[in-house]
């Protein structure tokens, strides 16, 4: 036996074992460089793209997430995917994204509208997530599946509505603000869903859901705990001492060491890596380095979560789609339509102008962005699977696209509205808030109107009264009207656009009437109305771009008003000045920047 499990070696027998070695080495290489050609292969295609549909969505003059989606469908069933490698990028595309948004998160943001956005943004998750799932399970879908897919779609995209709300210059109107609040309100209850998937993926498993539950539920609070703690002491003293050193690559690396050393640490403990993230860019907004922060690791976000959306095209099979297109569809007008409904109810019972009810119905109906990210989640732990993560990402997809198209009905819409509802005192006066227009001298001439009155009209109103220029503001912000009318403000509860309101102004012994209300189609709306009916009175209009300049200039307004341009001349005033430049040359110079931006 010995001789047989101990015989020697022979040079024959050696030569082979070096053979036999040389050739599992070589297999080796040849997988490992067969790898990295599939990885760069791989990469290629989901970069291209994102660049092909990157340019056509900013053609089309659509968000770059949906160019990126609908790229990667394409792209996805042409050459499908089969490396784990753009995944692991996914993953890194969902913790940047999520620490991004920690960082941007400021409770200021909500302002005023802190109160009706947490009321009406949690009770309308609630209403739409169980109104949802009722429809899911009438389709076919239930149980789990059923309830992740009514939490996502829930939930509204806050980087397509926010960016729409810029582009459009309404950011600072009242239901550009209540929508970017109730959108934060969203964003923050996507913790407690991220904390619960993997409490389901248990009980699907055959484990008991209540100890997981609460163990989930007692590491997240540690855990919160323990991050806001380290953002009070530790972190803003770390980011403030590597600042110091004023290298930009040492805060990159800084900031993504926290996002991803978070994610770890809280994946360690058995909690979901992106809450991990979000809770580290939460805690850094705190510091005073945030923005500079977010500046640097935006370029390097913006990548991964590119990667992230295309990856998400990719899981898209357009097979499957065309099989259960019915159902896709289905769904796409019942998340619409649901969330329209509900949004503008509460919008309605939360005191708000039907306009505003309106706007922020049509802005909020779509699935977001965190859709994408709660079904991809759930697949990975088993809860979804592929077939169920298609229709949810198809019809996510579909509520994406739509929403430019609904943020253009808002004026349409609400016409109709108003039309529809003129035979009814009730449900006119419940569009309208139940306004109260008396206390006002309709008789007032020679008087200004000032139409909104926030920041610019509220200057203009201080403004006019420092010289005992009598004015009327007409508003529908309700807390921006109870406010004034504390103070003694001479003010009006209506919508500007409405004849009937203006006449309750003395529209027709006005003087002039100042539009400070940034909303464009309002801007138009008031404008037409008072040419029309008014035209002896003087309009000034405020605009943002240049577009509603040249519009306005054709709608022939007496004085149109361009901050970012005024903002300019008072630069180029401030220069000159600093060179030593006489009073003549400067009023010269300033005079003729004027005449080029009239001849425009």
């Amino acid at each position: 036996m010995r001789k047989i499990f101990h015989k020697p070696f022979t040079p024959h027998t050696k030569f082979s074992l070096i053979l036999v070695r040389g050739f599992t080495r070589s297999q080796a290489c040849l997988k490992l460089k067969f790898m990295e050609l599939v990885f760069a292969r791989e990469l290629f295609f989901v970069l291209a793209a994102g660049v092909l549909g990157g340019l056509a969505a900013k053609y089309l003059k659509l968000q770059p997430i949906i160019g990126y989606l609908v790229a990667g469908v394409i792209f996805g069933n042409l050459f499908p995917l089969h490396g784990s490698s753009i995944q692991t990028f996914a993953q890194i595309g969902i913790i940047l994204l999520l620490f991004s948004i920690g960082l941007e998160m400021s409770f200021s943001k909500l302002g005023r509208m802190l109160s009706p956005a947490l009321i009406g943004a949690s009770l309308q998750i609630v209403l739409g997530a169980g109104l949802l799932y009722i429809l899911l399970e009438i389709l076919g879908i239930s149980g789990f599946p059923a309830l992740i897919l009514a939490a996502g779609f829930s939930l509204s995209s806050t980087a397509v509505v926010f960016k729409i709300l810029s582009d459009r210059g309404e950011l600072d109107t009242i239901h550009g603000e209540l929508m970017v609040g109730w959108l934060l309100v969203q964003d923050l209850a996507v913790v407690p869903m991220i904390v619960i998937l993997p409490i389901l993926a248990s009980k699907l498993s055959g484990g008991a859901a209540v100890v997981p539950l609460l163990m989930a539920l007692g590491k997240a609070v540690l855990v919160v705990a323990v991050t806001i703690f380290l953002g009070k002491i530790v972190v803003p003293h770390i980011v403030h001492k590597i600042a110091e050193v004023n290298s930009r690559e040492l805060l990159l690396l800084t900031s993504i060491a926290l996002a991803l050393g978070t994610a770890a640490l809280t994946s360690f403990l058995g909690i979901s890596p992106a809450l991990g993230a979000f809770l580290a860019g939460l805690v850094i907004s705190q510091s005073q380095e945030n923005h500079a922060i977010f500046a640097e690791t935006r370029p390097l976000r913006d990548l991964f979560v590119a990667l992230f959306f295309i990856t998400l095209g990719f899981l898209i099979k357009i097979p499957m789609v065309l099989t259960h297109w019915w159902l896709i569809l289905l769904l796409v007008g019942g998340v619409l339509l649901i969330k329209l409904v509900i949004v503008w109810f509460l919008s309605l019972a939360l005191g708000f102008h039907g306009k505003t009810a309106v706007a922020v119905a049509l802005g909020l109906s779509q699935a977001g962005e965190f859709s994408f990210v709660l079904f991809s989640l759930s697949q990975n732990l088993g809860i979804l699977s592929p077939n169920v993560v298609s229709i949810g990402f198809a019809t996510s997809l579909l509520t994406l696209i739509s929403t430019p198209v609904l943020f253009k009905a808002i004026g349409p819409l609400w016409r109709k509205v108003k039309t529809g509802t003129s035979g009814s005192g009730f449900l006119r006066s419940l569009l309208t808030g139940f306004d109260r227009r008396g206390g006002i001298e309709s008789a007032m001439t020679n008087h200004i109107i000032i139409c909104g009155f926030g920041r610019v009209g509220g200057w203009v109103g201080k403004a006019l009264e420092s010289m005992g220029v009598n004015y009327i503001v007409v508003d529908y912000n309700q807390s921006v009207v109870s406010e004034e009318k504390k103070k003694g403000t001479p003010v009006i509860y209506g919508d500007p656009g409405e004849a009937e309101v203006l006449e309750q102004a003395g529209i027709s012994g006005a003087k002039a009437i100042v539009i400070a209300i940034p909303d464009r189609v309002a801007q138009e709306e008031i404008i037409s109305l008072v040419q029309t009916k008014y035209p002896s009175v003087k309009i000034i209009s405020r605009v943002h771009y240049d577009e509603d300049f040249e519009k306005m200039k054709l709608l022939r307004v007496h004085k149109i008003i361009q901050p970012e341009f005024e903002a300019s001349v008072a630069m180029v005033k401030a220069i000159m000045d600093s060179m030593g430049k006489s009073k003549e040359e400067v009023r010269e110079r300033i005079t003729s920047l004027r005449l080029s931006r009239a001849s425009k």
